[in-house]
């Protein structure tokens, strides 16, 4: 009985054939990440795609990024302001006359910068706009708009109720949503202030507390108004993790050991961005909003982000933007808006 066995055995692994499957590729397509907002210069990223089973190595990111596009922005009176590609020269002007530090590197990034250094009002609520690329002889175009901004009632901190250190901490608002307009909401946040340990396993310097605030403005949410059109309701802003569903909290000042010595750590500072945006910009956020929700669920449906590029992929987004700045202090209460400086922002 073996025998026979070992026999089928070798009929089965002799009749495998190999299959090579051979994959389209994908066709080079502009990737768009570009905004514009009332009250600061439009800014536009440029990269290429790259097909799902290529490989990366260590020059994958500068392969992507595209530094040689005509980029421009028509509103809807038909002024127009060129993008210029904000190169090493660029951002030492940059930081010299704005008295900033700026961390993105250079060629990654187009922004209106005759808005920036000489601002003419181009950027304003309740107006149109479209992004005009040139790349490789190809016409890229989308158009967006700014809605008019609606702001929050008021924000306010309060001490997390399921968490297990009595220093984390909710961020809290009322919104009164105007009944007589169609408003899709999205928030953004990031901790501009945020004080941690460095060299945690490092008995030397274990104690010695550091600024290192977030790079970037996170998602937090983004949706519509039909289910709140018209009614004021209590929501809160919870801070964005690194991937999957935004559920983190945020510090207010406490102590911990370290070497016998209680060491303060300060409080968090966060920037709150609350907008209003256009439908096709809606789809776009909303989609990542669920993706980022269904991150790692192998029974998720696959879904495509709804692009409103055309002849590329990516998303051309007015925002109707406030801002406020809340300090993670139990029962602080924020009324007034923030006028946040343009590196915050980008």
């Amino acid at each position: 009985m073996k025998k026979y066995l070992f026999l089928i055995l070798i009929i089965f692994l002799s009749c495998q054939e190999e299959i090579t499957l051979d994959l389209p590729q994908a066709d080079t397509k502009l990737v768009v990440q570009g905004a514009i907002e009332n009250g600061f210069p439009a800014y536009v990223i440029l990269t290429k795609n790259k097909g799902y089973f290529e490989s990366i190595n260590s020059n994958t990111y500068n392969d992507l990024l595209v530094t040689n596009a005509s980029v421009s922005v028509i509103r809807d009176d038909n002024m127009t302001h060129e993008l210029t590609l904000i190169t090493e020269s660029i951002i030492s002007q940059i930081e010299t006359l704005f008295d900033v530090t700026i961390n993105f590197p250079p060629n990654t990034i187009y922004i209106d910068l005759e808005e920036l250094l000489s601002p003419t009002n181009f950027s304003i609520a309740n107006r149109s706009y479209t992004l005009d690329i040139i790349w490789n002889n190809q016409s890229i175009t989308a158009e967006t708009t700014i809605p008019e901004p609606t702001p929050l009632d008021c924000l306010w901190v309060e001490q997390n109720k399921t968490a297990d250190k009595d220093y984390k901490c909710d961020i809290r608002a009322v919104y009164s949503d105007p009944a007589d307009q169609q408003n899709n909401i999205l928030i953004k946040s990031k901790r501009i202030e945020h004080y941690k340990r460095i060299g945690e396993h490092t008995d030397s310097i274990q104690c010695k507390i550091k600024n290192q605030p977030d790079t970037i403005l996170k998602l937090v949410d983004a949706g519509p108004d039909v289910l709140i059109n018209g009614e004021s309701f209590e929501t809160y802003f919870p801070r964005p993790e690194n991937n999957g569903f935004p559920t983190g909290k945020y510090n207010s000042t406490h102590r911990k050991d370290c070497n016998d010595t209680l060491v303060e750590f300060k409080n968090d500072v966060v920037l709150i961005k609350f907008c209003q945006i256009d439908e096709p910009s809606l789809k776009f956020w909303r989609g990542l909003v669920r993706q980022a929700g269904t991150n790692g669920n192998p029974f998720a449906e696959p879904m495509n982000l709804v692009s409103n590029i055309t002849n590329g992929l990516g998303i051309w987004t007015g925002y109707g933007a406030v801002y406020y700045k809340v300090p993670i202090i139990k029962e602080t209460t924020i009324f007034e808006e923030y006028s946040p400086d343009i590196i915050d922002i980008f």
